[in-house]
């Protein structure tokens, strides 16, 4: 229902107490569902949309302690990493697309179950 309203509708009302997920399971959720070597393809496409000339893939092997995280469960998340770089310039626009996660209206990606990315 409320997917057939444009931006243009704005609709107020109040709380009622609706939570999200952290931030890190909705892109898990949206990790898990790109077919094997999938992500790596979006983030060629997206910096080419950006219009870089150059794409780096670092993976980062090591292991952080956790001793002085905010939160113990955040240990979870200091080993392993693969990291992305490219050398387009960041836009505003490309801010309001993170906050804006799962909203995109490029949501027609054949290889995406749902039509949910990254980076709208």
């Amino acid at each position: 229902m409320c997917s057939a309203m444009d931006s243009s509708s704005a609709v107020e009302g109040h709380a009622f107490g609706q939570r999200q997920p952290p931030l890190y399971v909705t892109i898990q959720k949206i990790l898990d569902k790109y077919p094997d070597g999938q992500i790596f393809k979006e983030i060629i496409q997206n910096a080419d949309d950006a219009g870089a000339s150059t794409v780096h893939f670092y993976l980062d092997s090591r292991q952080h302690g956790s001793q002085s995280l905010i939160h113990p469960s955040l240990g979870q998340f200091q080993g392993p990493s693969l990291l992305s770089y490219n050398d387009a310039m960041f836009q505003e626009k490309d801010w309001r697309s993170i906050q804006d996660m799962q909203q995109s209206v490029k949501s027609n990606k054949e290889y995406l179950h749902g039509g949910s990315s990254l980076c709208p």
